[in-house]
């Protein structure tokens, strides 16, 4: 089974993951990436961080190649709710 990496990029910081994890291939790769984008904006929201910027969470293989980019942020707070999270793109 293929290890990939899941390195987590902020506007100020990329936190690179040094062990990995493996996944039957790139789509549960994929998906494992947008369940830990949408465990990262609830956090964040949680905590009343910066909920516009940008992230993504950079996935690659065991040889340090880039294959995809899962992009995500929330929507701004409307009304007296929690931020509207925003379901994460994937760039190939």
């Amino acid at each position: 089974m293929p290890k990939y990496y899941f390195h987590y990029r902020t506007d100020e910081a990329l936190i690179r993951d040094e062990s990995g994890s493996d996944h039957p291939d790139l789509d549960a790769a994929e998906q494992s990436a947008a369940e830990m984008g949408r465990a990262i904006i609830e956090k964040v929201a949680g905590e009343g961080g910066e909920m516009d910027a940008p992230r993504s969470i950079e996935i690659t293989d065991a040889a340090g190649h880039d294959l995809l980019y899962v992009v995500f942020w929330a929507g701004p707070k409307v009304g007296d709710g929690p931020a509207t999270p925003i379901e994460p793109a994937t760039v190939h």
